[in-house]
């Protein structure tokens, strides 16, 4: 008797869990999913050798700061070459705009000195010989020479008085112009070259954790190759599955409540993407009999940064 009662209520109560169970709130159904993340991969943009790696796997690293230095001998001399050119084009500016030196004007000062100096002496034969000449002491020819002599020495003196003021100026202006331009374009060689230079100093975008470490020191990489892999800390997002039937109780920008393995309160997370394409689980045969396995993907990100979120920690999602 008592074995026949045990046959009887045992199917009873599996139904009657089966009963409550099939009666649950849809609103309160559990979606399983996991934590992924977008990586930002670090790479050189021509083929390098790399002289440094600076953080290592694990390490919380800050907006611009230098994660790799690549080997830069070359652009550094580069940019050394570009620095001294334009300060030698600048210089050749400056003293274009500028008169002669002092020094060149104090010469050619002294030179006028003497030169009126000489035409005063030359003046002052050409009198007396003029007055010689009236009592037949002197030639034509001597009081001829006496004039030239004179009017050669006061040409000289208006000479060296136009160079002095030409000392004085600027160079011409299209001379200056020409200069001017030369010297933009050498600080725009310059600007390159530091361009240049910067690029080879791999930096962080913005504050992230250092995933993964793919090359070191001495070993040389290619265009485009990454060398590290970073995490921001914005970056990490649930990644979950829903059947086709439930899709229209997700729309973007809702939240939606996210427990996560190993952390005993929910986080609230807004949906941000759901995929447009449908997903199909094994087997991938499409057949009516296996219309619930399709699915499609929606992505949720949390509305606080959460660094206790670990990529691959299974998550159950409920809304």
């Amino acid at each position: 008797m008592e074995s026949s009662l045990k046959r009887i209520f045992i199917p009873l109560g599996l139904f009657v869990i089966f009963l409550l169970s099939g009666c649950r709130n849809d609103d309160n159904q559990v979606t399983q999913g996991y934590i992924e993340g977008d990586f930002i991969y670090i790479s050189a943009q021509t083929t390098s050798r790399i002289e440094q790696v600076l953080v290592n796997r694990g390490q919380q690293v800050s907006t611009g700061q230098t994660l790799v230095i690549l080997d830069n001998n070359t652009e550094k001399k580069q940019y050394e070459i570009a620095n001294k050119n334009m300060s030698s084009e600048i210089a050749t500016l400056n003293d274009l705009t500028k008169g002669s030196r002092h020094t060149e004007l104090n010469i050619t000062a002294a030179q006028i000195a003497q030169a009126e100096s000489d035409a005063k002496l030359s003046q002052s034969k050409l009198r007396r010989y003029q007055q010689l000449k009236t009592k037949g002491y002197v030639s034509d020819f001597e009081l001829e020479q006496a004039q030239t002599d004179n009017h050669l020495k006061q040409e000289r003196v208006r000479e060296l008085t136009s160079q002095l003021a030409s000392q004085k100026l600027p160079s011409r202006a299209d001379k200056i112009d020409a200069q001017r331009e030369k010297a933009a374009a050498s600080q725009l060689q310059l600007e390159q070259s530091q361009i240049t230079l910067n690029k080879l100093q791999l930096k962080s975008a913005s504050a992230a954790e250092v995933y993964d470490v793919m090359y070191h020191p001495g070993e040389v990489v290619s265009p485009g190759t990454p060398i590290l892999s970073l995490l921001p800390n914005s970056a990490v997002k649930i990644r979950f599955f829903v059947p086709a039937e439930q899709l229209p109780r997700y729309r973007l920008e809702q939240k939606i409540n996210v427990k996560v393995e190993g952390i005993k309160q929910s986080i609230s997370a807004r949906i941000r993407f759901i995929s447009p394409k449908a997903e199909y689980t094994p087997p991938v045969i499409y057949t009516s009999a296996q219309k619930k396995r399709m699915v499609f993907m929606i992505e949720a990100v949390p509305l606080k940064p959460q660094p206790a979120l670990k990529l691959g920690l299974p998550v159950e999602v409920s809304l």
